[in-house]
């Protein structure tokens, strides 16, 4: 059984605009129980993926420049796949990137997100529905 980026992305996606104030992101990721959000520009169009680690090292940085909008943090182009895109291949992207979530979209815009702890969920219920472990050997060594 092959799972797509549709099957275990979460489609009610929060955003931020890139001109939201840093204060009010980290009180939505609070409030929200979130950790990054993909970043929209006025049209809501996808300019870039922001992180609770964006935000932690790109203000404590020692310089004269304080950033204070998300747009001026955060992580662009934002890392995207389509709804379509085989879970495997989400996952080696992920890892070769090295970020914990991507954006799912297709032409019409945004259709979800995939972050690292939704994959775990996948692989502990793939394991679940077919009543064994989802990482039991073939063999024993």
């Amino acid at each position: 059984m092959t799972l797509y980026a549709s099957d275990v992305m979460v489609k009610d996606v929060i955003t931020v605009n890139e001109k939201t104030p840093l204060k009010d992101v980290t009180k939505l990721f609070g409030e929200k129980h979130i950790t990054g959000a993909p970043v929209v520009n006025a049209d809501g169009q996808l300019v870039g993926v922001l992180s609770e680690s964006d935000i932690i090292r790109k203000t404590t940085s020692i310089g004269a420049w304080s950033p204070n909008q998300a747009g001026q943090i955060m992580t662009k182009p934002a890392v995207t796949v389509s709804p379509n895109e085989a879970l495997q291949k989400v996952c080696e992207l992920m890892h070769d990137r090295r970020v914990h979530r991507v954006v799912v979209a297709d032409a019409s815009g945004i259709q979800g997100i995939i972050t690292t702890m939704d994959i775990l969920k996948a692989i502990a219920n793939l394991g679940k529905e077919r009543g064994k472990d989802a990482f039991e050997r073939k063999t024993q060594f």
